[in-house]
């Protein structure tokens, strides 16, 4: 390693420059990693709270959440399985609204049977099932406004609902925010006649006989051929809680698009560092060839040039990731509220370890110079 800090000392100004080029490379991939983790969050936040190991989805080679209907008789296929801790109905429709103020709202309903594993405890008012119509809406809704006390009435249907508790957490689903009824009235937004069932008269039992999926506890132990084999008798497809994340086609479009983003700029670091170290290499070839001549050998050579790559790479990479770091948390303290931004700690490792090794392997390129360089060759360069 002497040649490699000599080099260091001795080149300063150009080291400190592709030092610099590291460092913005690792900031910015850790800020973006920072964005993304929140956004991505932010998008499934709902199904993240969810307390659930897998949802039963009507059978479907794509299924969604929009999409999806299960009935009475799936649930209770579901709740008469081995393994099943809980197998509760869940209802979900998007809908538009309008707050008594006369303000348009958009939201996700979520009809959930109060008192079941799925129930929403409120951080402020009353729960699911303090009144008929009471629903518990999360935070994102309370921050534009939305009150305890507001009265949302629903574009078409005409339902109303009083908001009688909120939860001071992140629940949305594809960015928008989730607002918590009784399943019973999930059912009658989603399934009965405008306005609800006429004074006096109550809806027919067959409109509470659906719902959008089936939640699932299973126990540890549960294995994929029992989950497959309840699905070929109950007609459903179940995916795990993580994976019903990829049922949002906007998880999807951004979790590519930052996998790209990240790839592009390790692919980045890894050409600009492989050009650098192999126009270094070239400009000192007479050096090398000395060094040969002087008895050193090519592993030695190649030991050294890794390692001035890798001094170079880690002092990068701590300043970079540490600027991220600090400019993320002063970013998350001064946003507005509801600004998706989350810091994954693995996620900043895995991305510091791939420019890392992206950065190891452009310095890499210079080692095949290293070695076809011929002592005599090379010292005559200079005559």
């Amino acid at each position: 390693m002497f040649i490699a800090v000599r080099d260091l000392v001795y080149a300063k100004g150009r080291f400190a420059l592709m030092g610099l080029v590291v460092a913005l490379v690792a900031y910015l991939m850790t800020f973006l990693s920072g964005l993304s983790g929140g956004l991505i969050s932010n998008n499934v936040s709902g199904l993240i709270a969810a307390p659930v190991t897998h949802f039963a989805f009507q059978f479907d080679d794509r299924p969604t959440f929009r999409s999806s209907l299960v009935d009475r008789g799936m649930w209770e296929g579901w709740q008469a399985r081995s393994g099943v801790r809980h197998a509760e109905p869940l209802g979900h429709t998007s809908f538009n609204g309008r707050n008594q103020r006369d303000e348009p709202l958009e939201f996700v309903l979520w009809g959930v049977n109060p008192g079941s594993f799925l129930d929403i405890h409120a951080t402020t008012g009353a729960g699911l099932g303090a009144t008929e119509n009471g629903v518990v809406i999360s935070r994102l809704l309370a921050d534009r406004g939305v009150k305890i006390g507001d009265t949302i009435t629903l574009d078409r249907v005409l339902t109303e609902l009083n908001v009688v508790g909120v939860i001071d957490e992140e629940r949305n689903y594809e960015h928008t925010p989730i607002v918590f009824a009784t399943l019973a009235k999930w059912q009658e937004a989603t399934y009965g006649p405008p306005g609800g069932a006429p004074p006096g008269e109550k809806l027919p039992d067959v409109v509470f006989n659906f719902a959008s999926v089936v939640a699932l506890d299973l126990e540890p132990g549960v294995t994929p051929e029992q989950i497959k084999a309840a699905d070929s008798d109950l007609g459903t497809t179940t995916l795990t809680r993580e994976g019903s994340f990829q049922t949002s086609p906007a998880y999807q479009v951004e979790v590519f698009t930052v996998a790209a983003i990240q790839a592009f700029l390790v692919v980045t670091s890894a050409v600009l560092l492989g050009a650098f170290f192999l126009i270094w290499t070239i400009q000192r070839t007479a050096e090398i060839g000395l060094v040969k001549a002087l008895g050193a050998s090519n592993g030695y050579l190649l030991r050294d040039s890794l390692g001035q790559a890798l001094l170079l790479l880690l002092a990068g990479l701590v300043v970079g990731v540490g600027l991220g770091l600090l400019s993320g948390m002063a970013f998350k303290a001064t946003a507005a509220a509801g600004t998706p931004f989350q810091f994954q700690p693995m996620t900043v490792a895995l991305s510091a370890l791939l420019l890392l090794v992206a950065g190891l392997l452009g310095g890499a390129v210079s080692i095949r110079r290293i070695a076809s360089v011929e002592p005599l060759i090379a010292l005559g360069r200079d005559r």
